[in-house]
Parts: C-alpha cells; structure tokens; sequence
C-alpha cells in the first residue's frame, strides 16, 4: 500500500527545473524497509512518468541520497533520519516516512494509520524549502499538519 501512495506522490510532484531533466530516470529510494522497495520496484517497472522512466534504488543509511528524486525511509532511528533529513535541506527530494515526529525533523511527507487506514500528512513548510509543488489534488488528501 505504501507503494502506491508513493507512486502517487511522484505523479502529483513538480519538481524544479534543475531536479527535473527529462534525460535522467525518475529516482525513488528507499532506505529500511526492503519489502516497500520491492513493491514500488513492481509498480513503476515499465512505467513512465512525464516521459522518464522511473528507478527505485534500496539504500542503506550511509548511501547518498542527494542523487534521489524520492526519498522513503522506515525502520531508521531518529537520529539517523535527523541526519538524512538534515542532509537533504533546501535539496529538491520529497522525503516521505512513517517514523513519528518525522514532520517535525524536516521531513516532507509523514504516513500514519487512524481507525486502521494508511493516511498521510504534508509538511508544506519543507516542501517549500525543497522547492518542490505539491498538486491541490494530493493536498487535499492529506491530514492537516498540526
């Protein structure tokens, strides 16, 4: 399910000029949780999004994430998603996790579950500072952020 939330994101981004050559791949990482990065391997493969292919790379917490258009982490403490977080400020990569408080470390996108459904909230602060446009269409999925 995180997957398609993710894949979903990726159609409702617009990433700036300099994050977005149409030559190079659509990238979407995922650092800790292998089972999502195999699933989004399955929804993208073969799909284009806005005429480029789409990659999805599993990271380990040391890679560099700089490369990422997309940037999913799970199963990581919060020291180290502090870290990656603080890695990617002002850097055109929608960062998406399910960890609490990721919001509040900077982080663009946070999953949680209420009355046992996946839902999400957006950190519209962060996306602006990433210089990523979220669509209307996805904002108004979305939880209010508190």
């Amino acid at each position: 399910m995180k997957a398609a939330f993710i894949y979903n994101f990726a159609k409702f981004t617009v990433w700036p000029p300099e994050g977005a050559r149409t030559a190079e791949p659509l990238s979407m990482c995922v650092v800790g949780d292998a089972a999502v990065a195999e699933a989004l391997s399955r929804t993208v493969k073969g799909r284009e999004l806005d005429g480029r292919r789409m990659t999805v790379a599993h990271l380990g917490v040391a890679e560099p994430q700089r490369a990422c258009h997309i940037l999913y982490l799970s199963g990581v403490t919060s020291g180290q998603a502090t870290l990656l977080v603080a890695g990617l400020r002002d850097v055109p990569v929608l960062t998406i996790s399910d960890a609490e408080g990721f919001m509040a470390l900077g982080g663009i996108v946070q999953f949680f579950f209420e009355h046992g459904r996946l839902r999400f909230s957006v950190h519209l602060g962060s996306a602006k500072r990433a210089r990523l446009q979220l669509s209307s269409r996805l904002l108004a999925l979305a939880k209010p952020h508190d």
